[in-house]
């Protein structure tokens, strides 16, 4: 497994506009709709989001050795304060601004079609974000029996686990 970390400085316009649509389709195609729903979603704003991620640093992706993307993950730091008011079906319509030292760890989407992938995206998380275990991290899960989706709190050793 390849990480890689985010495109490079002289990335090409032609370059990174590849990437994210490949990133997109990606997405789109191996989710199951659990991060981008598709009545929610279009792939233009898909896109969108992968590439603000892109931009602020904190969007990951694998790819196998037959250079296929295999794993996305997106996150973010943002300050406990910030998240007093906003209700789980706001949070990601206007989240609050991303922090790099914020003492919440957000994990917004994971999609992967490899089990290494994930292992390979939480080594790269962890690296990212090495006061991981003094923060909370939070994600939000769908509940599989009422269809509802809302805030959770992880334990702090969730990313051990998997990595």
């Amino acid at each position: 497994m390849k990480t890689l970390e985010q495109a490079e400085p002289k990335t090409q316009v032609s370059e990174l506009h590849e990437l994210l649509n490949e990133l997109t389709d990606y997405a789109r195609t191996y989710d199951q709709e659990r991060c981008f729903p598709k009545h929610a979603w279009t792939w233009e704003s898909t896109k969108n989001f992968l590439h603000y991620h892109l931009n602020q640093g904190t969007l990951l992706f694998v790819r196998d050795e037959e250079g296929s993307v295999s794993g996305l993950t997106t996150w973010w730091r943002w300050n406990k304060k910030d998240l007093v008011d906003i209700e789980d079906d706001e949070i990601f319509q206007n989240p609050p601004k991303h922090y790099a030292d914020g003492d919440l760890l957000y994990l917004s989407d994971v999609v992967t079609t490899n089990p290494i992938a994930m292992k390979s995206l939480a080594k790269e998380l962890v690296k990212r974000n090495p006061d991981y275990a003094d923060l909370e991290i939070w994600g939000t899960r769908k509940n599989k029996r009422t269809g509802v989706a809302s805030r959770v709190r992880y334990n702090r050793r969730i990313l051990d686990l998997i990595k």
